[in-house]
């Protein structure tokens, strides 16, 4: 039931003032002061605990986006202030397996506060005005829960919530800017010294890779003549994880005549990451670009801290760090460490062959990135959007799809990427390509590139145009605009269009003509089908209805390629004997097959069989599947149809390398006590508090749409419960009256489990209901929860 309730909070500042402009009425004869009108922010909630803000100035716009935020999310943007401070030792002990201590260590090194403190002086007025006034409106959120009692349930009663500042948000930020870089290698910088380490070159690296895993998306941006209506309309599915900092929450913020733009952001980045205004709608994937590149040292034999370049040895510098650890008995200790770093950046480790590595980041000390949001959400159109990219070079480590209100669709990998010279190029990809060592490294696009840190050949090249020295310029970016579709889905810029490849751009943002992953094949086939029975029907052309149905339609790259191949194969055999000489009946999982819809719906019955089926031919990286598995393999004219066709085999059923896998599987699934039969739902699932909800859709080597994941791991007896995949889900379309949209939060607005707001969505989600994505005013006014107005000085 709807309710309004409306508020006023004055802060004390404002009350003083309030005071004081009551005296103004005296009747003394001094000249009258002019009087300065107090900034004002205006919170309206609507139905899923989502906030319209309106506000006066850009400062009231940040404070009262942060009085939203910490209303049941305070505890999240909290610890990550402690973090970025490096007190996470301090303030929660060392933690297991010094994980609070290392994590402090990695955040010296990376000097993400030092940074932060000399980067606020190069700030915009309107940037600090943001981040000032956010830092407001958290802090007086929190004085307003009158008490550590009254905070949301992960920190009730906590005595560490910290007073943030300008200070902690920036570095909060640039901590963002490094998530997919060089924030991923914090344990390896804080744990490296020059003995040698245990681990091989190949494992840090796949460490780094793993990381990285669980950050996903799809990005569609349809142009006029895509769409039916002929307008532009936009599908936004981040995959994200289900808990953390890293979970989107929605608000609406509007200032009159300046700005009116609503989507998702992170508890502590002012602005919209993710969504749309009156004029244009974008969404993010993360790109396959190397934001940052790792650096092979050859040593000095007589000393582990120098490196040979360009023929003689430079020496690394060293710094001393000491991190204060509070110990079980309340009292505290100081733990110090050196660390080392060459010309490039910090060292990440030495290693038993003799080599070190470390690495340069091209999202160091990068602070464009609210401005950048803050420009393409005020943006009139496709053109002025753009033209954010140019100017700020902000956006971290995504791809971006948009679309406007005149039909057009653009992509850009706008991440910052290193800007390395053609010979250095042409190294490269020689060594990624036809070197086993580059190829392990490389992992066909997700892995990294290791360039010989001895020759000054793999500097970056400054072209003096950029904000930092040394990133590729906006103009050389892999960008397009078109009139009928962009895409991405975590591939390369090669295949944002069907047909229509981007080539002939840097290494450094990714292959190109290569294999493409069974997603990315999945969304460019359900964009180019033409059919009744395709996703855009008969005339290849979306209207709302059918967009939105690429979601929860739950369709699989993989099974439309091969399950009915596979039950061809294993009709009419019955058993199959294994290595072990143990005798498997393969009868039953293959009349569920036949049965099988193909689809990963709650209700489909044989999912998760072929899945784990699928799981025997798991190679991961870009290709995921191998090439074991098919008899026509990739064709770089054909890259979403190819690999294609289940292998075939001429000798005896139990010599056939396909059921084999597929007795193994029935062997897996009986092992863990989950029958052939089971319907996705009751396997693959959320727990919200105690309530365990079904949840469609599939991972990486499925090729489904809708990712939605735990472990890549086989099946154990829990299940598939589902802690990562599609986060906001949104679906637009521009019409004449302006955007309309749905949309999912799948998780829900609030990270406190005693909220309302902690489930509503996710029972949505799990039932594939959408809801209304609420922006015009008489929207605003139908819907409206509640009201909170604040004033500030």
């Amino acid at each position: 039931m709807k309710y309004n309730n409306k508020q006023r909070h004055l802060t004390p500042i404002a009350l003083a003032l309030t005071f004081a402009l009551a005296g103004c009425n005296s009747s003394d004869s001094e000249p009258e002061e002019e009087v300065v009108l107090p900034s004002t922010a205006k919170i309206e909630y609507t139905s899923f605990g989502v906030p319209h803000i309106t506000a006066s100035d850009f400062k009231a716009l940040g404070y009262g986006q942060a009085y939203a935020h910490a209303q049941e999310n305070m505890c999240t943007l909290a610890e990550q202030i402690v973090e970025v401070r490096g007190e996470r030792a301090l303030t929660f002990g060392a933690g297991n397996g010094n994980s609070n201590l290392i994590t402090d260590f990695g955040t010296q090194a990376l000097n993400i506060y030092s940074d932060a403190e000399s980067s606020i002086e190069g700030m915009t007025e309107e940037q600090f005005d943001l981040l000032t006034g956010y830092a407001d409106g958290f802090n007086q959120a929190v004085i307003d829960k009158a008490g550590s009692q009254n905070y949301p349930s992960p920190c009730r009663g906590a005595d560490w919530i910290p007073e943030i500042t300008v200070t902690d948000l920036q570095a909060y930020h640039l901590k963002l800017a490094l998530f997919a870089s060089g924030g991923a290698l914090s344990a390896q910088i804080a744990t490296a010294s020059p003995t040698t380490s245990e681990k091989a070159l190949g494992q840090t690296f796949n460490e780094i890779a793993a990381q990285n895993e669980g950050l996903g998306s799809n990005g569609w941006a349809l142009g006029r003549d895509k769409t039916e209506s002929g307008s532009g309309m936009l599908l936004s599915n981040p995959h994200f994880p289900w808990s953390g900092n890293l979970r989107f929450v929605e608000n609406h913020l509007k200032i009159p005549g300046e700005m009116n733009v609503t989507g998702v952001s992170f508890v502590g980045v002012p602005g919209v990451l993710i969504g749309f205004n009156e004029h244009v709608a974008w969404t993010h994937t993360v790109s396959q670009s190397k934001r940052l590149t790792t650096y092979r040292l050859t040593l000095d034999p007589a000393d582990p801290t120098r490196y040979l370049y360009d023929g003689e040895y430079k020496q690394m510098t060293s710094q001393d760090y000491s991190v204060s650890v509070k110990n079980e008995d309340g009292s505290h200790s100081e733990v110090k460490k050196t660390l080392y770093s060459s010309h490039y950046g910090p060292m990440i480790g030495w290693y038993p062959d003799g080599s070190a590595v470390t690495y340069r980041d091209a999202n160091l000390n990068n602070g464009n990135m609210v401005s950048q949001w803050f420009a393409m959400g005020r943006a009139t159109s496709i053109e002025e959007f753009e033209a954010a990219f140019s100017t700020y070079q902000g956006i971290p480590w995504v791809n971006t799809m948009a679309t406007d209100n005149k039909g057009n669709a653009f992509y850009i990998d706008g991440s910052r990427a290193p800007n390395l010279n053609a010979f250095a190029l042409t190294l490269l990809k020689d060594f990624v390509n036809n070197d086993p060592v580059g190829k392990a490294l490389w992992q066909g696009g997700r892995g990294q590139l290791v360039l010989d840190g001895s020759m000054s050949l793999f500097e970056w090249i400054d072209t003096g145009t950029t904000p930092i020295p040394g990133v590729v310029p906006f103009e050389r970016a892999p960008k397009v605009m078109r009139s009928d579709y962009v895409f991405n889905a975590n591939s390369s810029h090669w295949l944002t269009h069907g047909t229509e490849p981007l080539e002939g751009y840097s290494l450094v943002y990714g292959p190109e003509q290569t294999i493409r992953s069974p997603r990315t094949r999945m969304n460019a086939t359900m964009l180019e089908e033409h059919s009744p029975q395709g996703s855009s029907g008969a005339d290849g052309k979306f209207n709302f209805d059918e967009l939105k149905g690429v979601v929860t339609s739950e369709r699989a790259q993989v099974s439309e390629l091969l399950k009915d191949q596979l039950v061809e194969r294993c009709t009419g055999v019955m058993d199959i004997t294994l290595e072990s000489q143990e005798v498997v009946d393969i009868s039953v999982a293959c009349t569920t097959l036949a049965n099988w819809d193909g689809l990963y719906r709650n209700e489909s019955q044989g999912a998760h069989v072929f899945r784990e089926f699928l799981r025997v031919f798991d190679v991961g990286g870009e290709q995921a599947l191998s090439d074991s598995l098919f008899s026509k393999g990739f064709n770089v004219k054909r890259p979403i149809a190819t690999p294609y066709q289940l292998m075939k085999h001429e000798g005896s059923s139990n010599s056939d390398p396909i059921l084999q896998a597929l007795a193994g599987t029935v062997k897996h699934l009986a092992s863990v006590n989950i029958p052939l039969s089971a319907p996705l739902g009751s396997i693959q699932y959320h727990m919200k508090n105690d309530e365990k909800l079904a949840i469609p859709g599939g991972g990486t080597i499925d090729g489904v749409f809708n990712i939605n994941t735990g472990s890549s791991a086989k099946v154990a007896a829990y299940g598939y419960p589902v802690f990562h995949g599609a986060s906001w889900l949104m679906a637009l379309e521009f019409t004449e009256s302006g955007p309309q949209a749905e949309a999912f939060l799948t998780y829900g607005q609030s990270h406190d489990p005693e909220s309302e707001h902690f489930v509503d969505q996710t029972r949505l989600f799990s039932k594939g209901e959408w809801r209304p994505v609420v922006f015009t005013e008489a929207q605003i006014e139908a819907d409206l929860v509640d009201i909170i107005e604040l004033t500030l000085d």
